[in-house]
C-alpha cells in the first residue's frame, strides 16, 4: 500500500490560528502525518513562522514582518493569545511526530538561515522544503542535496520541467488544477504530487475522495480530519 500524506495546512487552521503552535498541536491530535508551515525572516535575521509579508491579516500587529525584530514580534498576538513561533519552536514540537513541510516565502537569505537550523537539528530525513521559487530550490540542492524539496505552482504548464530543473522530489499544486493525466506524467518522471487548498477552502468529502482516487500522494487540508 502506498503511503499517503495527510498534511495539516498551516497546522489545522480551520480550528486554530494558522501557523501557531496551537494549530500545529491540533493537527498532530487529528493524526496528520505531515505538518506544513511558512517561514520568513525578521529584521534581525531570525526564522519565524508566518505566511504573509505583513502582520495585518493574522495578528493584532500591523506593518511588514521584516521591519520588526524577533523580540518585538513576540509582543504581538497571533490569535487566541498565541505568539508567532520561531522555526526552531515548530521543529521542537513536530520533530519525530510528523514530517515537516516548510514553505520558504520570498525573503532575502531565507534559504541560508533555514538550512542553518535544519543542519543544527540534523533533521534531513524529516523535512521537505517547499517553494514557488525555482532559484531557492536549486540553491537548497546545491548546499545540501540530502534534503527533499517540493516545487509549488498554480499552473500545470512547465510544472514538471521546472520541478526536474531544480531537482525537486515532488510538485505541490492547487487542487482545482489536478488531473489524472498530470499525476500520471509526474509519476513517470519520479515526482510525487501533493494537492493543496486555499486557507479558507474546505472541500467536501466526496470531492476529496475523487481527488485522491486520481492517484495523489498527499493533500494539504485546513481540516486534516477530512
Amino acid at each position: 500500500m502506498r503511503k499517503f500524506f495527510i498534511i495539516g495546512h498551516r497546522g489545522a487552521c480551520y480550528y486554530e490560528p494558522e501557523n501557531t503552535l496551537r494549530s500545529f498541536k491540533k493537527a498532530l491530535q487529528l493524526k496528520a502525518n505531515c505538518i506544513e508551515c511558512d517561514v520568513r525572516l525578521t529584521k534581525d535575521n531570525k526564522v519565524i513562522v508566518i505566511h504573509d509579508k505583513t502582520l495585518d491579516r493574522t495578528t493584532n500587529g500591523t506593518g511588514l514582518v521584516e521591519n520588526f525584530t524577533l523580540k518585538e514580534l513576540k509582543r504581538i498576538d497571533a490569535g487566541k493569545k498565541e505568539k508567532i513561533p520561531t522555526l526552531q519552536g515548530y521543529i521542537n514540537l513536530i520533530k519525530n511526530k510528523a514530517i515537516m513541510c516548510i514553505e520558504l516565502k520570498k525573503c532575502k537569505n531565507i534559504v541560508k538561515e533555514t538550512l542553518k537550523i535544519i543542519n543544527k537539528n540534523k533533521i534531513y530525513d524529516k523535512v521537505i522544503l517547499l517553494s514557488f521559487y525555482v532559484s531557492y530550490l536549486r540553491k537548497i540542492k546545491k548546499l545540501n542535496p540530502k534534503i527533499k524539496t517540493g516545487f509549488l505552482t498554480f499552473r500545470l504548464i512547465l510544472a514538471i520541467k521546472r520541478a526536474k530543473f531544480c531537482k525537486a522530489e515532488l510538485i505541490g499544486i492547487y487542487h482545482k488544477f489536478i488531473s489524472k493525466e498530470f499525476i500520471d506524467n509526474c509519476h513517470k518522471n519520479n515526482l510525487k504530487v501533493f494537492a493543496y487548498v486555499g486557507v479558507k477552502e474546505n472541500p467536501n468529502e466526496n470531492y476529496l475522495k475523487k481527488l485522491i482516487n486520481l492517484g495523489l500522494d498527499g493533500i494539504a487540508l485546513n481540516r486534516p480530519t477530512l
